[in-house]
């Protein structure tokens, strides 16, 4: 292993063992009857109702009616009345799929699909994509990175925690491989000069990323600052990446922004729940006097039995409900949280915990089953929320490395593991505090899904390099 002659074939039968592990890992959860996969909280619909894909239920279910409970494996095209399309990266996914089964019953298909088109969908993009950034590494002669990087899919990607998620219409797979782009693409061009190219795919990446969820609007804008800071220092000018990064995240900023002050009722009514899970959820449960804290708010102070309840779990729209509600937004979230000092610490302190656990609760897994979970497959997920310390030890874990490489070698000498490191730590903190402010603790480990996973591919990706040092070319 250690000859130079034999290396190159070493390393592809370790990257070819790799990317196999993974997708048979990835396979056993995507192909298994009954379905597992999330069930739909009412997110997916904001997505299938763009092309009139909904679950092949009874007619008397409304087509565009949650089902938490359990996940469906059979999709129809239905006509959903009022559209409730919500702009994001994921209709990519959910377009192909429509696409796919509106062509199969052109050629005389029937009218029920499987949804593991979509799951496929997403695990063929993910493996190209590994592939391509291996091959890649591999070209400019960095065995380490090329199996850190692949080793990501048997080890992280393909674990439940992830893969839960592909046979579904939620949003996290895309920002997962939008964000897992954006980093891998930052890092592979770092030393590299300007194409044209290269400048379309890194922004493309950051685009994708922002325009995923609203949670990851302003996200690729704070990794373009990362690398801006990086560069301007080691380089002494403005690099061509943290433009290619800005350019794209203001893009998607823009469009998130502009769907951000859309009218209609699904936009009101997203608008209701997030405003109503801050108050609820992230204010008045580490208020000492909930009715006071609501009285400042101009909210009826009597709602304060509704304090640590998600704002689904109102008898109605949470502004029917709670008079005044509808005039608490961003701003007055701000200064309240800047006047109560005290409820700031406290939401700080509990926010890093709302993360548990990484698979996400209250949805059914099972297909037909009552909100039945998996058991079988192994994931880390488990081992985080029977091990909490272990769950912080990771959290942590990245901003402690980022100032023992601040410290040294330093910003200026820092190498490659200084930017992965520091935009690990940008990923984390800003998804977090952008989760928390914007829907207070009501669904932070879903929201927040990419905290998690952005901290365990640090880990891996560190582990797997340092432990193949041997194949570090001369």
């Amino acid at each position: 292993m250690a000859s130079e002659r034999t290396t190159p074939r070493t390393v592809w039968l370790l990257l070819m063992a790799l990317w196999a592990i993974g997708s048979l890992r990835a396979f056993l959860l995507w192909s298994h009857d009954p379905l597992h996969a999330y069930a739909n909280s009412y997110d997916q619909t904001r997505y299938t109702s763009c092309f009139d894909v909904h679950p092949d239920r009874p007619a008397s279910i409304p087509p565009q009616q949650n089902s938490p409970q359990a996940p469906y494996a059979r999709y129809r095209f239905i006509a959903g009345g009022e559209p409730m399309c919500y702009w994001s990266s994921e209709l990519a996914f959910t377009g192909a799929a429509a696409a796919i089964w509106a062509l199969a019953e052109s050629f005389g298909g029937g009218p029920v699909h499987d949804v593991r088109w979509v799951g496929a969908l997403r695990w063929l993009a993910l493996l190209a994509l590994s592939i391509a950034l291996s091959r890649a590494w591999l070209r400019r002669g960095d065995a380490r990175a090329a199996l850190a990087n692949a080793a990501l899919l048997p080890m992280l990607f393909a674990d439940p925690g992830n893969t839960l998620y592909l046979n579904t219409f939620y949003a996290e797979w895309t920002a997962l491989l939008a964000g897992y782009a954006t980093f891998a693409l930052a890092l592979l061009w770092r030393d590299e000069a300007r194409s044209a190219s290269r400048f379309a795919l890194l922004a493309l990446a950051a685009l994708l990323l922002a325009t995923s969820k609203i949670q990851h609007l302003v996200l690729p804008l704070g990794l373009a600052a990362a690398v801006f800071v990086l560069d301007r220092v080691r380089l002494g000018r403005t690099s061509w990446r943290a433009l290619a990064l800005g350019a794209g995240a203001l893009a998607g900023c823009w469009l998130q922004v502009a769907q951000l002050h859309r009218e209609g009722a699904m936009m009101d009514a997203i608008d209701q729940y997030n405003r109503a899970d801050v108050v609820f959820t992230a204010l008045l449960p580490f208020a000492d006097d909930p009715r006071a804290l609501l009285e400042e708010l101009h909210v009826d102070p009597d709602c304060a039995i509704y304090s640590g309840r998600h704002a689904w779990e109102f008898p109605d729209l949470p502004e029917r409900v709670c008079r005044g509600l509808v005039n608490f937004d961003r701003g007055t979230e701000l200064r309240t949280l800047a006047a109560h000092t005290r409820i700031a610490l406290r939401l700080a302190g509990h926010a890093p915990l709302a993360l548990d656990p990484w698979i996400a609760k209250n949805l059914g897994q099972i297909e037909g089953g009552e909100f039945a979970t998996i058991a079988a497959l192994p994931s880390l997920g488990r081992l985080l929320h029977a091990w909490p310390l272990l769950q912080l030890a990771l959290l942590d874990a990245p901003f402690f490395a980022l100032f023992a490489l601040l410290w040294r070698p330093g910003l200026r000498r820092g190498a490659r593991a200084l930017d992965f490191t520091a935009l690990v730590a940008v990923t984390m903190l800003g998804t977090l505090t952008v989760t928390i402010l914007g829907d207070g603790l009501a669904d932070a480990a879903k929201q927040g899904h990419l905290v998690v996973n952005a901290a365990l591919a640090w880990v891996f990706a560190m582990l797997v390099s340092g432990a193949m040092r041997r194949f570090r070319p001369d």
